[in-house]
């Protein structure tokens, strides 16, 4: 189940910061420290946070803030490694994205990992040549938000639930 987190409780989140760290990424720590600070609630006008859940323990989370008027940015992307490949990120993802289609034209994102690149491609993101910051980037169509996405494939599609849902460090 997907729901959108208005309170970060850090209970329920401490175990995915854990294990994030544990795979050397520091982007969850970043979202509670911004989160307590204040400065990123991912409560700005088309911006939200989502919780992912399997029996009632958070296995994932990934929001969208705003990057410019009409780009979103896909941030503090995570699930948890014993949930990766059973489509769960692909879903949120889509989640995320079809929150994301009344406000923005576009998404982007930035990964460092090969994982990362090839779990965001087969949810439609293409990349972005020679950036490093943003890394990839997704065009939405708000008439139809199930439809191909960049020419292509539909974002997320379920009919191939093996991903593996590497971070989305920014």
């Amino acid at each position: 189940m997907i729901e959108r987190l208005t309170a970060l409780q850090m209970v329920q989140i401490e175990p995915l910061v854990s294990e994030s760290q544990h795979e050397g990424f520091q982007f969850l720590a970043r979202l509670c420290e911004e989160w307590a600070s204040g400065t990123n609630r991912f409560s700005q006008r088309g911006e939200a946070l989502f919780g992912l859940f399997d029996s009632g323990a958070l296995i994932g989370v990934g929001g969208i803030n705003r990057q410019d008027a009409s780009t979103g940015r896909l941030r503090r992307f995570y699930i948890s490694p014993l949930h990766r490949r059973r489509g769960w990120g692909k879903r949120l993802v889509h989640h995320i994205l079809s929150h994301a289609t009344p406000y923005y034209r576009s998404v982007v994102l930035r990964t460092t990992t090969d994982s990362g690149d090839g779990f965001y491609r087969a949810c439609g993101f293409m990349r972005i040549p020679g950036s490093s910051d943003p890394t990839h980037r997704i065009e939405l169509t708000e008439a139809e938000p199930d439809g191909p996405a960049n020419g292509s494939q539909p974002f997320c599609s379920e009919a191939n639930p093996t991903s593996s849902a590497a971070g989305s460090r920014r």
